[in-house]
Formats: structure tokens, sequence, C-alpha cells
């Protein structure tokens, strides 16, 4: 390989590598290393890479031929295979959550192996991928692009927190998660009322226990479940 370093349109620096092998550092900067070299957070503007049999020389012109011919710096990405298992597992994880082969607490049990699967702004998201964000790990229920105002604990159409509950223990409400038909929350803390749910809903922002007869109803006052009328859901709504 011939990495050729430009200053004001011309061939500064020629250096001859039998391999390049690049890191990429940020969405634009690369740690580049070779048979002699390392270089570290460049861009494709500081550093062109062109084939062995190009003929160039130092001095000489940048010409839209070497251009065209630059092979580009993703190419020469190399992963680790500790870089590669979290997107491995993720893939896995993904099939095997849209197919309902994983509960709650088999995601929870692996979760130290999902420490690089770290939700941030601007991933290409899919139905069942799984990413921690703050200290729980999240299901993706709608494909979307992340940003940074769509945080999974702020967009319960879009995220699930993944998350055991023991029947021992008071289950407290908590925005995004998904309540089914007959489910028993505690608002607004472990020692608050209790309440039962009347339809199956994603929990969010402004629909706590309290505020929404459509979808709760104290547990003192709720009549078994066999004997709610639907209308009566209908009506509240």
């Amino acid at each position: 390989m011939n990495i050729v370093i430009p200053l004001e349109g011309r061939v500064r620096t020629i250096i001859r590598s039998s391999f390049v092998a690049a890191k990429r550092v940020t969405e634009t900067q690369y740690d580049l290393s070779g048979e002699q070299f390392q270089m570290t957070g460049v861009t494709s503007d500081q550093i062109l890479i062109l084939p062995d049999d190009a003929l160039i020389e130092e001095g000489q012109a940048l010409t839209d031929d070497m251009l065209l011919r630059a092979l580009p710096l993703e190419s020469f990405v190399t992963v680790s295979a500790e870089e590669a298992l979290p997107n491995a597992l993720g893939l896995l994880l993904r099939l095997a959550i849209a197919d309902g082969r994983l509960t709650d607490e088999e995601l929870l049990s692996i979760q130290p192996a999902l420490e690089g699967r770290v939700w941030k702004p601007g991933l290409a998201v899919l139905v069942g991928d799984v990413y921690s964000y703050g200290s729980f790990l999240w299901r993706c229920l709608q494909a979307h692009t992340t940003q940074n105002d769509w945080p999974p604990d702020v967009v319960p159409a879009l995220w699930r927190k993944v998350e055991i509950i023991h029947e021992d223990e008071a289950r407290v409400w908590q925005v995004g998660v998904d309540y089914a038909l007959g489910d028993e929350v505690a608002y607004p803390d472990a020692d608050g009322s209790f309440f039962v749910c009347l339809q199956a809903h994603t929990s969010q922002t402004g629909w706590e226990p309290p505020n929404v007869p459509a979808l709760w109803k104290a547990k003192e006052d709720a009549a078994p479940m066999n004997e709610l009328p639907h209308s009566e859901v209908e009506s509240d709504a």
C-alpha cells in the first residue's frame, strides 16, 4: 500500500507498507497502523491510501485519477473479538426476542455480556434489539434511529424496560412498562395505594393510575375481572 500525506494539492510524503489497519475513533477520525508507521486521529482529508501499482512520487500534483483510486479508510477498519461480541450477541438476541424465546429474567442473567451495547444517539435499531441505558436494559419496540430527545425512559412507544417482578414484592407503577389486564401496581411508591389495570397499555408520563380511570381503578373499588364490563372501560376513555 502507498500511504500518501498530501499538502496543498501535492504529494508531501509517501509511506510504503505491506498492510494497513484502521480503527475508528470518532465518526470522521481513525487511528492507522502499518508495517513501520502509526498515526492517530487522522481523517480522509489528511491521508490517502493508494494501491501498490499506483505510480506516484513525492512532490507531484494530486490528480483526479489519483483521488479516484484512493481507497476509503473504512475498508481498513478491523474489529477485535471483544468489539465484535456485543454486536453478535445483539443479532442473536434480536432473533430470539422476535421469536418470543427469551424472558426478561433470561435477558438479565446475561446482562454482563451486553456491556458494549449502550444506547446512544444515532443508532439504527430494530424491533427486538436490546441496549443498556442508565442502570437498566431496554427492548426496542419499534424500528427507528435513536436521537437525543428520545431516550428509552421517556419514549414508551419505542422502548420497554427489561425487569423482573417478584410476586412477594409490591410492583410500583413506572413509565415505559407494558401492563396487562388485571396487573396490580402501587402508586406513587411501594407504600402507596394499589390499582388494578383495566386495559392493556404501555405506561407513559401523564397516565399515572389516579389520572386515567379508563386504564386503572383503585384496588378496593375494583370489581372481579370476570365481572368488569367492556363497555365501562370504553365509556371511561
